[in-house]
């Protein structure tokens, strides 16, 4: 299946590559390419804009995954650390030493699981619950504001197409990543 641009006069930083390799190596679709580079360096365009305002926030990406995890648990906004380890796919110490520092943030808890008294589960504070409701906010703003200009009907497309792509290479690799790290 070949690819091609659907739209010859919308130019991108990766529409040159491909067109360069199609110019040199006729013999192959280079369309993949232009998809890989285009994820590729809008993921780290995103990842600088989320930097950039939980910076403003106070909050790293480590941080901001967390209690955002825990808020849409739903009251109490609890869950084990090995629930935690399966949402995120770290390992039990990467997940410990997230939590150790939220929790020096004062925006998590550690307490006893009211389920398994041998347990321990981590929950919002107070505060922890406030922070994470305005972050959550905020990144749904700043979302909005990064994809707008794409209209409805175009960001349904590409939601669609990004969820099947997805999908089908979770399913190959049996995993479910969560975000940046």
């Amino acid at each position: 299946m070949r690819f091609r641009v659907t739209d010859p006069t919308t130019e991108d930083s990766v529409s040159h590559i491909v067109r360069e390799w199609r110019r040199e190596r006729p013999d192959f679709d280079a369309g993949p390419i232009g998809v890989f580079a285009r994820i590729l360096r809008l993921s780290g365009a995103l990842s600088q804009r989320t930097k950039a305002w939980l910076d403003e926030e106070g909050l790293s990406w480590e941080a901001f995954s967390l209690i955002v995890t825990l808020r849409r648990q739903g009251a109490p906004y609890r869950m084990r650390p090995s629930s935690i380890i399966r949402e995120s796919l770290l390992t039990s110490g990467a997940v410990t030493n997230r939590i150790d520092r939220v929790e020096k943030l004062g925006l998590v808890e550690r307490a006893p699981d009211p389920d398994d008294r041998r347990a321990v589960s981590v929950q919002l504070t107070e505060a922890g619950l406030e922070k994470a409701d305005a972050a959550i906010a905020a990144h749904v703003s700043h979302l909005h504001e990064v994809l707008e200009p794409l209209g409805e009907e175009q960001l349904e497309d590409l939601d669609r197409l990004l969820t099947a792509a997805l999908s089908m290479i979770e399913t190959e690799n049996g995993s479910a990543d969560q975000g940046p790290r």
